[in-house]
C-alpha cells in the first residue's frame, strides 16, 4: 500500500464509528432503566433523565494529541447549541466530550471564561495586494453576541472525559454487558455483546430520531433471546443427559429453594400426552416444593407456579384431573365451581396441614398477576421452550427469566 493509499484508508474512520457505538452502549448500560438514550441525536448520543439532558460527542484520535486546536471545533459546536437555548432551558443541560487521544497536553479540568475564550482563538492567514502573508488573531466567537455569564454557565455544564484505546475500551463494554446480563465472559463475548452492538448499529441507521431512541430496559429485552440461542446450540451438540446436567448446574444447583419464588412455563407440543406432562409436573413438585417436608416451619415453605404454554383448555383440564387423581395437592386460582379467577387463591400459603405442591396458572396473565404479588421475594421464571422463547413483553415485575430450549418435554426431568 502506497503512502497515498494509506492517507485515504478508512480504517481510522471505521474504528472511530465503532468506538462511538461502544460508548453509546456503555451509556445505555449505566443509565436508569427507563432513561431515554437517542443515538445520533443532537450529538453522537444524548441521554435524557428526570433531572438533566446529557449531550455526548465522541472522538477517537489514536494518532493525534489533544490540544487546543483539536478541541476547538467540537467545543464550539457544543457551545453553539447551549447558546441557542433560551436561558430557562439551559438548566440541567450537560455537555460531554468523550474520547481517546494519543496524548493529552492541555488542562482538561473545568474551563474558566478566560480559558474558554483562549481555546476559541486561532490565527488566520491573510495576504496583502502584493501577496505577502501575515496572520490575524481571530475567534470562533467573533460573530456571536455572547456574555461572560453565558460562557461561565456553559463551562460549568461541560466536561472532557478521556477514555481508553479501542481494544481496552471494548473490553470494558463487554464487561458491562456481562454484568448486566449476569453471564460468563465467554457468553458475553460470543453472544451478548455482538447482539447488543447490532442493536445499537441498527438504531443508528433509522431516519426518524424517535426510532433511534432506546432505553436500558429495551436493550435487556432485546438480549433475552441471546442466551436461548446459546442453549439451543448446546442442545444440538450434547447428549440429552449431558445437556440436562449443564443446564442444571447453570440454573438449579447454585441456589437453595428458600427465599426464591419459582415459576415454570412448559411449552406443549401439539397432540402432547397428558401423562407425559403430568410426569414432568410431579417432578417439579418433588424437587421444588416443600410439600413432603414435615418439619419445615410454615413461614419457610414454598411451592412453584406452573403454566402450560400453547395448551388447549381441554388438555389443561385433563392434566389437572390426572394430578388430582394421583394425589398431587395443587391450587389453580378457582376456589369453587364457577368462580372467577382469584389471584389470592393461587397464592394460598403452603402449610404442614395443607401441603400444596403446585400453583397452576392457566395462562400468562394469571401467572404474571400472581408473581406481581409475591412482595420482595426473589423470583426466577424458567421458560422451557420447543421452538421460541416465550415473549413476556414489557413488565414492571422483578422477575429473572431463564429461557431453556428442550427437544422433548421429557428433557425437563433431566434438567431440574
Amino acid at each position: 500500500m502506497t503512502e497515498v493509499d494509506k492517507k485515504r484508508e478508512a480504517t481510522a474512520s471505521i474504528r472511530g464509528y465503532f468506538y462511538q457505538l461502544d460508548a453509546a452502549l456503555l451509556e445505555i448500560l449505566s443509565a436508569g432503566l427507563d432513561d431515554d438514550v437517542v443515538i445520533e441525536g443532537i450529538e453522537d448520543f444524548d441521554r435524557y433523565t428526570d433531572e438533566s439532558v446529557i449531550y455526548s460527542q465522541v472522538k477517537y484520535y489514536a494518532e493525534q494529541t489533544l490540544t487546543d486546536s483539536v478541541i476547538r471545533d467540537p467545543l464550539h459546536k457544543l457551545f453553539v447549541h447551549f447558546h441557542k437555548l433560551d436561558e430557562a432551558d439551559r438548566a440541567g443541560r450537560k455537555y460531554l466530550l468523550y474520547g481517546h487521544f494519543a496524548d493529552v497536553r492541555i488542562d482538561i479540568t473545568q474551563f474558566s471564561v478566560e480559558r474558554f475564550k483562549s481555546v476559541m482563538e486561532y490565527r488566520k492567514e491573510v495576504k496583502d495586494a502584493a501577496g505577502a502573508k501575515s496572520y490575524q488573531k481571530k475567534s470562533l466567537l467573533d460573530d456571536m453576541a455572547v456574555s461572560d455569564e453565558t460562557i461561565e454557565a456553559f463551562c460549568k455544564a461541560f466536561e472532557i472525559k478521556v477514555s481508553t484505546e479501542f481494544s481496552v475500551h471494548r473490553t470494558a463494554v463487554i464487561e458491562a454487558v456481562r454484568k448486566n446480563q449476569n453471564v460468563s465472559v465467554f457468553e458475553a463475548e460470543g453472544f451478548h455483546y455482538p447482539k447488543a452492538f447490532d442493536f445499537i448499529a441498527t438504531l443508528a441507521t433509522k431516519k426518524d430520531h424517535r426510532d433511534r431512541t432506546t432505553t436500558r430496559r429495551a436493550l435487556q429485552e432485546h438480549l433475552k433471546g441471546t442466551q436461548a440461542i446459546h442453549h439451543r446450540l448446546l442442545l444440538r451438540e450434547k447428549e440429552s443427559s449431558e445437556y440436562g446436567s449443564i443446564m442444571r448446574r447453570l440454573y438449579f444447583s447454585p441456589t437453595n429453594s428458600a427465599g426464591v419464588v419459582r415459576a415454570f412455563i412448559v411449552e406443549v407440543a401439539p397432540n402432547s400426552d397428558s401423562a407425559a406432562i403430568c410426569d414432568q409436573l410431579r417432578e417439579m413438585a418433588r424437587k421444588w416444593s416443600s410439600a413432603k417436608n414435615k418439619n419445615m416451619p410454615n413461614r419457610d415453605r414454598y411451592a412453584p407456579f406452573v403454566m402450560l404454554r400453547n395448551s388447549p383448555p381441554a388438555l389443561i383440564l385433563q392434566v389437572k384431573n390426572e394430578l388430582f387423581d394421583t394425589g398431587v395437592d395443587f391450587i389453580d386460582g378457582y376456589p369453587y365451581n364457577g368462580s372467577a379467577f382469584r389471584v389470592e387463591h393461587l397464592q394460598t400459603p403452603q402449610t404442614k396441614e395443607r401441603p400444596i405442591a403446585l400453583r397452576f396458572a392457566d395462562d400468562l396473565n394469571q401467572l404474571l398477576d400472581a408473581l406481581a404479588d409475591v412482595g420482595r421475594e426473589l423470583c426466577h421464571l424458567y421458560d422451557f421452550f420447543l421452538e421460541r422463547p416465550m415473549a413476556l413483553g414489557p413488565s414492571n415485575l422483578k422477575v429473572r427469566t431463564f429461557s431453556i430450549p428442550v427437544d422433548d418435554i421429557s428433557t425437563i426431568k433431566k434438567i431440574i
